[in-house]
């Protein structure tokens, strides 16, 4: 397979990515794997043509590139089921304006391999989180719905639910977490409702990045729900008594993305966005259990 060629790509690209909420940050998000940490982001960070790739990290290593796209203008989405990675890669094809995407499954120490190969993609598959019932089934949130697809077919809606979602990602015990602008909901896979957090920005808050005051990323463990706080630029924990805290409150530049509970410990990745036309520059905090913060990944 060949890069495409940045000469021909480079101005419809930029202009795609300054023009659109997504340049405002890396599409993708973060999956923990026993001892591993992976997330989506692009390599070379500065470099415009927006090559995505996927870190990992170790305790006692350095962050390093798990997979790299060969393609401008291209995103990774991750999911893990176990040892198992399953891997979304898209790319943004200029001359025909549209996505296309295909699915990888790995394990860490392996190389990846195509499980369902290029083809269009009208959903923006994976933006909005996904899972895999199988190699050949995989589920998705498409604002505002949940869909479910199965390899060489077109997407049916999964479950119906009665509000608008922009997010979703596995959890414990085969539970699905839904993410709007301001809730979370705990659901079974029939889309019933075990749990639900409403009402969960700050209407005073001023300032937000691109005014938009939001959650960005949610995930839930043993009762306890951890939030993204893209409006207030904080890290937030809702513990299972209905307690709310912030555990990190950050400052501009730095805006707050993807969240993952690590056993006992939380994982926060936020990054410097400047808003003219840079690349997002990254910032991965691990918060243990005493609160104490180590600054993971951070490039200025």
């Amino acid at each position: 397979m060949k890069t495409l060629n940045i000469k021909n790509t480079i101005l419809g690209t930029v202009l795609f990515f300054l023009t659109s909420f997504a340049f405002a940050h890396p599409t993708g998000n973060m999956i923990t794997i026993g001892e591993n940490v992976l997330w989506s982001y692009i390599n070379p960070i500065n470099d415009l043509n927006h090559y995505a790739c996927v870190m990992i990290w170790t305790k006692g290593s350095q962050p390093k590139v798990f997979i790299q796209s060969e393609y401008a203008a291209s995103d990774f989405m991750l999911y893990n089921n176990q040892n198992e990675i399953y891997i979304i890669e898209r790319r943004f094809l200029q001359a025909s304006d549209e996505f296309h995407i295909r699915v990888l499954k790995s394990t860490i120490g392996s190389q990846p391999k195509v499980i369902w190969d290029w083809f269009k993609d009208d959903y923006r598959i994976g933006e909005g989180g996904f899972f895999m019932l199988s190699d050949n089934q995989m589920v998705f949130g498409k604002y505002p719905e949940i869909y479910s697809s199965k390899k060489g077919e077109q997407p049916t809606k999964y479950f119906e639910f009665d509000l608008p979602i922009k997010r979703i990602r596995a959890v414990e015990d085969s539970q699905i977490l839904l993410l709007d602008d301001e809730g979370c909901y705990l659901v079974q896979q029939n889309g019933s409702i075990l749990e639900q957090w409403n009402e969960l920005t700050d209407p005073s808050v001023q300032n937000s990045p691109l005014n938009r005051n939001q959650l960005f990323d949610a995930d839930y463990s043993n009762g306890e729900l951890l939030l993204s706080y893209w409006g207030r630029r904080s890290f937030d924990l809702i513990d299972a008594k209905g307690n709310r805290q912030i555990i990190l409150q950050q400052t501009e530049p730095l805006t707050p993305h993807w969240v993952a509970f690590w056993n006992k410990e939380k994982l926060l990745f936020s990054s410097q966005l400047i808003f003219d036309g840079s690349t997002p520059k990254p910032h991965l905090t691990l918060l243990n259990e005493q609160n104490d913060q180590r600054v993971i990944w951070s490039i200025q």
